[in-house]
């Protein structure tokens, strides 16, 4: 189902595939400009425009694999309303499907970023070998709200509505497009509790410097995804019963 899904978003399309690496590149060039022209955000003392750059996309590609699995995820009920309500079927499967097929985009996006890292960065290492981690925990983290989000938009249909705004604001909250640096003191905390500012600054010391994570980001995010995972499922578990009722 997640290589149908995936497949069919880009059917008839004249670029095909080749939007998973557009879509990112256009955000890369708009946010480029604004915080690095215009609001002067570097990602370290002597970064340039394009070191910028490589830091900014390094956090732009699970975000928006992130952004699209959960929004496509709150509704993956209403649009399967047939699956749910008429056959026997594990329904726990639907929200997984979005979020899966989101990350194969991203994987493309992966690629071209560690190509690029490879010339203008400080070069790849065995660092790489991280990356099934923090993909792996990526999944899980997006799996646990997605199941959350997908069942309560059966009960409360607002959620559609609400949740594009949540991971708007939620987007600006984490340091994708500025160093976590320039957040104030006193909001540093909001950084450490963030589980996507974490995923963010992994991928960019796997990928862009060649070292390990940091062993209190990785913990952190190791927690939120467990703690995503385990509420998220417990919910929808919960609430499946009465999913054909409602829908």
């Amino acid at each position: 189902m997640t290589l149908r899904d995936f497949q069919s978003k880009y059917v008839g399309s004249l670029f095909g595939l080749f939007w998973t690496v557009i879509n990112p590149l256009l955000l890369l060039v708009i946010f480029t400009f604004v915080f690095t022209v215009v609001f002067r955000a570097k990602f370290g003392e002597q970064a340039g425009i394009g070191t910028n750059a490589l830091y900014i996309l390094a956090g732009i590609l699970p975000w928006v694999a992130f952004q699209e699995g959960l929004g496509r995820a709150t509704v993956a009920l209403l649009e399967h309303k047939n699956l749910v309500t008429r056959v026997q079927f594990p329904v726990a499967v639907l929200p997984a499907v979005p979020v899966l097929s989101a990350v194969l985009g991203q994987l493309i996006g992966l690629a071209v970023l560690t190509v690029l890292a490879a010339v203008y960065a400080s070069g790849l290492g065995i660092s790489l070998l991280w990356l099934p981690l923090l993909l792996l925990l990526q999944i899980l983290f997006t799996l646990g709200l997605a199941w959350f989000l997908a069942g309560l938009n059966v009960f409360f249909r607002d959620a559609v509505h609400l949740v594009p705004v949540l991971l708007l604001v939620w987007m600006y909250g984490t340091p994708i497009f500025y160093p976590a640096a320039m957040v104030p003191e006193k909001y540093q905390f909001l950084i450490a509790l963030n589980p996507m500012a974490h995923l963010v600054e992994a991928y960019r010391r796997v990928i862009l410097e060649a070292a390990a994570p940091g062993l209190f980001g990785l913990a952190m995010l190791t927690a939120g995804a467990a703690l995503s995972l385990i509420l998220g499922f417990f919910l929808y578990r919960r609430w499946a019963i009465h999913f054909a009722d409602r829908l």
